[in-house]
């Protein structure tokens, strides 16, 4: 615990570059700060900081050493909670269109099985949410497979797939579009609204199909969420993707009208967790849930 707590003095004279400043936010003196980092950099036979009477600046060892030290400090905290609370906690974080469309049957499912386990689910771009689950402040990412491919620190992830299927284009009813057989150029001159299409799922297309879509300024609106993508396509000209098991169920009760995508896209959602978190059984159900 000795080790934590210089750790923990450690990473906020990294953050703020000073040890006045470190100390008050965590109500200690300037000298109690300072000898913290003496003790610790004693022990591991290393300088952490160059410092002056004006300057703290981090050595190559306190860079190399402070995402580390962040990763171990959150995951003594995740421990701590656990042990404390008699509970378990899932933080979940993932694309608008995996929120609005697969969370709460797999919530429902998972809640047969760890009625006690809470759940916070919530939505960020992929590239933070890859900081947050190396910082082990969440458990598990679900985006698309895309996305997944193109986010920092992969290489420390385990992917595991759990969804692919067609996406389908839909659109009103009697919309124009519907009255012929259409190619890929034609459905993109008309305007779409997609939820999730991030900047890392964009540069994941073939570069023929991002100048395509560039041509043509698709997609004219990104949303984050995918209810209001179809509400749009319900109401107007604008179209929408969905999956082919919503698309069709959406069909089937008279709300709109699709067909396949004429780009052959897929919907296909990967989980990814930490490679080194082990197999925690309620986020490896909760992935069988979905």
């Amino acid at each position: 615990m000795d080790d934590l707590r210089l750790l923990r003095h450690f990473e906020a004279v990294f953050r703020h570059l000073s040890f006045s400043a470190a100390g008050e936010e965590l109500g200690l003196s300037h000298s109690a700060i300072t000898k913290s980092i003496k003790l610790l950099e004693a022990d591991w036979s290393t300088q952490l900081f160059h410092r002056t009477t004006r300057t703290v600046v981090a050595t190559e060892a306190g860079k190399k050493l402070y995402p580390k030290a962040v990763e171990l400090l959150a995951f003594a905290a995740n421990v701590r909670d656990s042990a404390t609370s008699g509970e378990h906690e899932l933080n979940i974080v993932s694309g608008p269109g995996v929120i609005e469309g697969m969370i709460h049957p797999a919530i429902l499912k998972f809640a047969a099985r760890y009625p006690e386990t809470r759940i916070n689910v919530s939505t960020m771009p992929p590239h933070l949410a890859a900081e947050e689950l190396v910082q082990r402040r969440i458990h598990l990412l679900l985006y698309h497979q895309a996305s997944l491919a193109g986010l920092p620190h992969k290489d420390r992830m385990r992917v595991t797939g759990v969804i692919d299927e067609p996406y389908w284009m839909i659109h009103r009813k009697a919309h124009p579009i519907a009255a012929r057989a259409h190619s890929l150029k034609e459905v993109l001159n008309c305007r779409w609204a997609l939820a999730g299409y991030d900047r890392l799922f964009e540069a994941s297309l073939p570069q023929e199909m991002r100048r395509l879509l560039a041509d043509h300024g698709v997609p004219h609106y990104r949303l984050l969420s995918q209810a209001a993508c179809i509400e749009l396509a319900k109401s107007s000209d604008i179209l929408t993707t969905l999956r082919e098991s919503e698309a069709r169920a959406m069909i089937a009760q008279g709300e709109v009208d699709g067909a396949p995508h004429p780009g052959g896209f897929r919907f296909t959602i990967g989980a990814a967790v930490l490679h080194d978190a082990g197999r925690e059984p309620t986020v490896e159900h909760f992935i069988a849930c979905l």
